[in-house]
């Protein structure tokens, strides 16, 4: 089965957390991520503006994801942006039309964010995109390439050395708030000794 290919939408990368684990499961061959030079802006400027973030860390971390993924950064053309503007309804859906010409630009077939009324199903559709939020998409992506989401989360968990954690407490972790992938974390049950 193909790899799919996802739109991180800014209310994503805003969330380092939540980022770092979904960029795990994009390092096992889960996903292909996708993001833009604008996704960018918009996650850095609100990370810095709500929680006083100093700009040279949120770059630094900008950076590495760059570094990581160097081909996820795919421009939308103008000419691209205004067109998915024009079929957009309302200031919001404006506002992320930058988002939906990415993921066009990138032949993603989804977007991954926390914001679905921002996406309106009908612009969505003339391009053969969808929406998501993180945690369906992760419990879609466990059902469709298992092996790579057990091997990202296998490795996301080592990665937390700060605090260690069993089995266990990592999917109890993958339900909290901070991370909000309750349907990942019950997903996972019956796998727990592969994490």
């Amino acid at each position: 089965m193909a790899v799919p290919v996802a739109t991180l939408d800014a209310c994503i990368l805003f969330q380092g957390r939540l980022t770092n684990l979904l960029l795990h499961l994009a390092e096992a061959k889960a996903f292909e991520p996708i993001w833009s030079d604008d996704i960018h802006a918009e996650w850095m400027m609100n990370l810095h503006a709500s929680m006083g973030i100093p700009r040279d860390r949120i770059a630094y971390r900008r950076h590495e994801m760059e570094r990581a993924f160097p081909v996820a950064n795919i421009p939308a053309t103008p000419t691209l942006v205004a067109a998915v503007r024009r079929l957009s309804r309302t200031a919001a859906q404006r506002k992320d039309a930058h988002v939906v010409a990415t993921a066009v630009a990138a032949r993603a077939t989804v977007i991954i964010t926390h914001n679905i009324r921002d996406f309106a199903p009908q612009v969505l559709s003339c391009y053969g995109l969808s929406k998501v939020r993180p945690d369906p998409c992760c419990v879609d992506l466990l059902a469709s390439h298992q092996d790579q989401v057990v091997a990202g989360l296998r490795a996301h968990r080592a990665s937390l050395r700060r605090t260690p954690m069993s089995p266990a407490r990592y999917i109890d972790h993958l339900a909290d708030d901070k991370l909000g992938l309750p349907g990942l974390a019950i997903a996972l049950g019956s796998r727990l000794g592969s994490i």
